[in-house]
């Protein structure tokens, strides 16, 4: 899967960018939220791994305008520091499929990205005709 990582540390984002390669992935970071969106305007992004807090545009924000941005499901995941019950609520709200909290380890990675595929698999079969 090609999956883009958007977080305002370089060096939290590239961790995780290069846990995803371990797994087998491609992966592509952002360090803000217009840079995010302008690589998921020139490449398929299957997943989204986006911190939420961000000076300027934050991960909620980049997740809704991902959302509107793609043509294809995009399967968005909010990793934070925040784990409260109103910070999860706050991000299904805001339209992420899973809240994960930092520090994010390669078996959690691994488990979120082995969710997204079967997700993305599912939303991108084409219907039965009758």
């Amino acid at each position: 899967m090609q999956i883009l990582i958007v977080d305002d540390d370089p060096g939290s984002a590239s961790s995780v960018a290069e846990l995803v390669r371990l797994l087998g992935h491609e992966a592509f970071v952002a360090n803000s939220g217009a840079q995010a969106l302008a690589i998921a305007q020139a490449t398929p992004v299957d997943v989204a791994l986006l911190d939420i807090e961000m000076p300027g545009m934050d991960g909620h924000e980049v997740a809704r305008r991902l959302v509107l941005l793609r043509r294809q499901a995009v399967y968005t995941v909010a990793i934070t520091g925040r784990g409260s019950e109103a910070d999860m609520q706050r991000s299904a709200t805001a339209g992420f499929i899973e809240h994960v909290v930092k520090p994010c380890t390669m078996k959690q990675l691994s488990s979120v990205l082995g969710r997204a595929a079967e997700h993305l698999q599912r939303k991108r079969r084409p219907l039965a005709s009758a």
